[in-house]
């Protein structure tokens, strides 16, 4: 198979501004999940979907080609993901590079590390499914639990709520999305009406440990990540007998 990394990275960003490019430990928030996919061993190619020619520069900065811009019309806010990806396979089959399959890495999750990207493709060469998406469990706020709100008085949300389930233990594991990483076939992509995030019918989940499912929307989270990174960078001082914290990086 060939198999195309694509990292979609536009400017705009309402709940952090400029995303993608905001220090986190001295380092832009992007460059995390750049040197996972760089490290990946299955991606035959990679690229970044940007329409910002500073993203662009940090991109090729660590090594990631940026053979397009990405057009204006395809970073709106209101733009769903599979277009811009659809975009980037396109081009690559305009250059007649014709990829059967298309992974799709998020910023926003900069705790995604190569190992992870490389099981996805091995999943799904295991088992011949339509896609891999990465989840994670859900520890807090199990769908069990979820209740509707109308104005103050609650309500179920849905039919599997139950008063069944009110200690944590008994509840079923459940799993969310984490957003980060996604492993599509071609025929997903080219199949795609709008109405679904093209997954088919076959979808198989690669769980990601909840510390490292961190997803980067808003400040909150930034300082989250700040602290996890933090605390990694003091254990490996530990571990080195340096015995020091690195301090945190102003971002501004």
């Amino acid at each position: 198979m060939r198999i195309l990394g694509v990292i979609p990275a536009r400017a705009g960003s309402k709940g952090v501004p400029h995303k993608n490019l905001r220090l986190v430990a001295g380092r832009p928030l992007l460059g995390y999940v750049l040197d996972a996919a760089r490290a990946a061993s299955r991606l035959d190619r990679l690229v970044v979907s940007t329409d910002s020619e500073a993203i662009a520069a940090v991109a090729r900065d660590h090594g990631v080609d940026v053979p397009f811009m990405r057009p204006a019309d395809l970073a709106q806010d209101q733009v769903s993901l599979i277009p811009v990806i659809q975009h980037a396979m396109a081009w690559h089959d305009a250059m007649g590079w014709r990829p059967d399959v298309v992974v799709s890495l998020q910023p926003t999750s900069p705790l995604l590390e190569s190992a992870d990207i490389d099981r996805a493709i091995r999943l799904l060469e295991r088992t011949a499914c339509d896609s891999v998406v990465a989840v994670t469990e859900i520890l807090h706020h199990h769908p069990f639990r979820a209740m509707a709100l109308d104005g103050d008085r609650l309500s179920p949300l849905t039919e599997h709520t139950s008063e069944r389930y009110l200690q944590k233990q008994d509840r079923p594991p459940a799993y969310g999305f984490t957003g980060g990483l996604y492993v599509r076939r071609r025929y997903l992509l080219e199949q795609w009406t709008g109405r679904d995030f093209a997954l088919g019918a076959d979808v198989r989940g690669l769980v990601i440990e909840p510390e490292r499912a961190l997803n980067i929307d808003t400040e909150m989270d930034l300082l989250v990540l700040e602290a996890i990174l933090r605390q990694r960078a003091a254990k490996t001082c530990e571990v080195r007998g340096k015995g020091f914290v690195l301090p945190l990086t102003p971002d501004r």
